[in-house]
């Protein structure tokens, strides 16, 4: 139970903070900047990696965690209590800040400011590289491999978010978009991060050979 538990929290946070930076950009006419965003959600991830990461592994994302149960690393039961786990993470965090920004338009959504599929492919070779970066660090149990995820996460969202949003991740862009009522791209983000992880999956295990 404590590695549920601790998903949650973590998934909390992701969205809570991560997503809670993209409204006060708005909220200050961009100040925070993307650079800005990139920097707080990495962060965010690295430190939930450090403190949780003993327990759950901090996944905080359904996509890493079907890549780690095919590679072998976590057992099949725990996939949809993992996901469970995410969800409740990931909306509750979204809910709060609608009670605390209820006049926010977006919720911190994850929007294509590009041609759809061209949004489609962007997320597939963000979530490749970093689920790369993510299988090799903790395949060597490199001891800053937090800070190197929180790394990654932090360039993919700086060099995507202008364009895909550079989510990564299903579940941290679901659950604004369904608080939101907004599902018309929500199918680029349930999609790419699932072919982009395992697609990386397939690369670790092609290289480790």
């Amino acid at each position: 139970m404590k590695r549920y538990v601790s998903e949650t929290i973590a998934t909390f946070f992701l969205v809570f903070i991560g997503t809670g930076s993209v409204i006060l950009n708005h909220f200050y006419d961009g100040k925070i900047t993307l650079a800005g965003i990139s920097i707080i959600t990495g962060l965010v991830v690295a430190l939930m990696i450090l403190i949780l990461g003993a327990w759950s592994g901090a996944h905080m994302n359904p996509a890493v965690t079907i890549a780690f149960a095919q590679k072998g690393d976590l057992e099949k039961q725990h996939i949809l209590p993992y996901i469970m786990a995410q969800a409740i993470g990931a909306f509750g965090g979204t809910l709060l800040l609608k009670i605390i920004f209820n006049n926010s338009v977006s919720l911190g959504e994850t929007l294509p400011s590009i041609n759809i599929y061209l949004a489609f492919i962007i997320e597939i070779v963000l979530t490749l590289f970093l689920m790369l970066v993510i299988l090799f660090v903790s395949d060597t149990n490199n001891r800053y491999s937090a800070w190197i995820i929180g790394l990654a996460v932090a360039t993919c969202i700086f060099v995507g978010g202008n364009f895909s949003g550079g989510s990564m991740n299903p579940i941290r862009s679901l659950s604004p978009a369904i608080v939101n009522n907004n599902l018309n791209m929500v199918w680029i983000y349930l999609t790419a991060p699932f072919i982009g992880a395992l697609s990386a999956l397939f690369v670790f295990k092609c290289l480790k050979k």
